[in-house]
């Protein structure tokens, strides 16, 4: 009896496998189009308004590097989408692997322009023009000479990938550079973030107590208040995939089954809301 009852439970287990399994693909796709749509979306509207302005501020340099890079993350889309509601990838390795490395570069440029618009805000820094163009076409060099072509050329190597599957590098992430790569990028921005976040929250803690209680008054205020935006963003879309990352890089030799798959696929596609912003600018939120 007691043998039965352990194989029922077995069995009713492996039943609720491929519903988590399936219900985690449908949070995927619906995630996808929700990103593709308002993403989409608050690019047109902040082009649209940039191009009314005609402003050539370093703020306004920063914010049509970042149109760009959602642009191109936006475009990768819906390749991931119909590789995941065909499950089948039909557009080769190679276009796997960029697709891959886009989602990438587009994280971590698109955490660099935040990085570098709150310490602008903390810091009150002043730039001219000419140097925000030059240290904003580095960010951009470096990433598409540099980081893209290593990319391509490190992930994605082992023979062993089935060419109709894509987004499935779990071999590549177990050898010690990939390792030790990753460990890096975590430390990195999870470090910066912590620290920003102490930052500022200590910033606008001061100016509550310095103006209370008619805070919302003073520009100042609203200013910080308004600049903690871009951490927030990083926080949420960010840092639950970096967390998870190191996770899944000290658990993916003994996932035989690539059940943890899904789930960084999920973290991975979180990131990419991080486009909805446009959207927030065009609402005033972090204008």
């Amino acid at each position: 009896m007691r043998n039965s009852s352990v194989t029922q439970q077995n069995h009713s287990l492996n039943e609720t496998l491929p519903d988590t399994s399936e219900l985690l693909h449908t949070f995927l796709i619906a995630l996808y189009i929700i990103n593709l749509a308002g993403g989409t979306l608050g690019v047109i509207m902040m082009s649209h308004q940039l191009f009314q302005r005609r402003s050539q501020s370093v703020m306004t340099i920063i914010i049509i590097s970042l149109l760009v890079v959602h642009t191109f993350m936006l475009l990768s889309i819906p390749f991931r989408l119909s590789y995941y509601l065909t499950r089948e990838w039909k557009f080769g390795r190679f276009a796997c692997k960029l697709a891959s490395a886009i989602i990438y570069l587009h994280m971590y440029t698109t955490f660099a322009f935040y990085v570098v618009i709150v310490i602008i805000r903390l810091f009150r820094l002043e730039f001219r023009k000419c140097y925000t163009t030059a240290w904003v076409a580095a960010v951009w060099l470096v990433g598409v000479l540099v980081v893209t072509p290593a990319f391509l050329s490190n992930y994605g190597t082992s023979n062993t990938y089935n060419s109709s599957e894509c987004f499935q590098f779990h071999k590549d992430i177990q050898t010690p550079p990939m390792v030790i790569i990753n460990y890096f990028l975590v430390g990195i921005l999870v470090a910066v973030c912590v620290v920003l976040t102490i930052i500022q929250l200590s910033v606008i803690y001061t100016l509550a107590m310095k103006y209370w209680p008619d805070i919302n008054s003073h520009v100042e205020f609203r200013a910080h208040a308004k600049s903690f935006f871009f951490i927030l963003v990083t926080l949420v879309c960010f840092m639950p995939h970096h967390v998870f990352r190191v996770y899944y890089i000290q658990n993916s030799s003994l996932d035989k089954d690539h059940k943890l798959n899904p789930y960084n696929e999920i973290f991975l596609a979180l990131t990419t809301m991080c486009c909805l912003d446009m959207l927030c600018f065009i609402a005033g939120i972090a204008h």
